[in-house]
């Protein structure tokens, strides 16, 4: 499995919702203004089935999740056509969505796709996020999420959007998973794919589509390169490769000289945008 590392800016970026507009004539205009209302329409269609630079369309879920998302990784979602240049996203005209994202999350995703360093809490031997409660955890339940206070770790988990991430002409599913270990270190931002069900007891599995790693102020964001989304998902990953980031306003941040080097070929490489 191919991730690549990638630096971000941590500057705060403008997010605008775009929507198409069918072009309607009103009633009583000229004729020559109606031909040319009809030209503009047909103009505009013609662009749209050509391209012309339009992004592919966002279902937006939680506004506020998609945001701190294309905070975290707006090039990649430049480079899949959900975001453009400026930072917008094209919204659906219409779109009918579900009432109960939080508690299909809960009750039928698995965990299986959090890094090795997360599972090794000894809290995840259920299939299920729902699996994993133990008597000393603490759940809080939202439309669209949920929240999980561990002995050990605290995570959230929120449906962000829909979208067709790989350009295959199928939606899915993007769903955040914020993982905070409460002895300190690494907390990470999952951002996982997940095919729709296609009935009411379909189990769901995610693939992981970027992983945004924190310690203290140093981020750093792992990418998959995959363009393959399977419904039973993929392996767990393998653990990241050590990767400092220059943070504005700080100096880079080296690794001790006795630092084990990583082994090659272990399925990770740092790439510079």
């Amino acid at each position: 499995m191919l991730f690549t590392s990638r630096s971000q800016t941590l500057t705060k970026a403008a997010f605008t919702e775009k929507r198409l507009f069918a072009v309607k004539s009103p009633p009583g205009e000229s004729t020559h203004i109606m031909v040319l209302s009809r030209i503009c329409a047909l103009l505009c269609l013609g662009c749209l089935l050509a391209g012309c630079g339009t992004t592919r369309p966002v279902v937006v879920v939680e506004k506020d999740e998609f945001m701190k998302m294309a905070h975290n990784m707006p090039k990649e979602l430049q480079a899949r056509d959900l975001l453009d240049k400026d930072g917008s996203y094209t919204a659906p005209m219409s779109f009918k969505g579900l009432k109960d994202y939080g508690d299909i999350l809960f009750t039928r995703l698995s965990p299986s796709f959090m890094l090795q360093n997360d599972t090794a809490h000894d809290v995840y031997l259920g299939e299920t996020f729902s699996a994993t409660i133990l008597p000393d955890s603490r759940v809080q339940r939202f439309p669209n999420g949920f929240s999980i206070n561990h002995a050990t770790q605290k995570l959230k988990v929120n449906m962000v959007g829909i979208a067709d991430w790989n350009g295959d002409g199928q939606d899915e599913w993007i769903v955040s998973c914020f993982v905070e270990p409460k002895r300190g270190g690494r907390t990470r931002i999952y951002y996982v794919l997940v095919p729709p069900p296609l009935n009411d007891q379909e189990k769901l599995k995610g693939t992981v589509a970027a992983v945004y790693e924190c310690f203290g102020l140093s981020c750093t964001l792992y990418v998959r390169d995959s363009k393959v989304i399977q419904r039973d998902a993929a392996d767990p990953l393998l653990p990241p490769t050590e990767v400092h980031d220059v943070v504005p306003g700080l100096q880079p941040v080296t690794t001790p000289p006795n630092k084990a080097k990583q082994k090659s070929g272990e399925g990770l490489e740092e790439r510079s945008l």
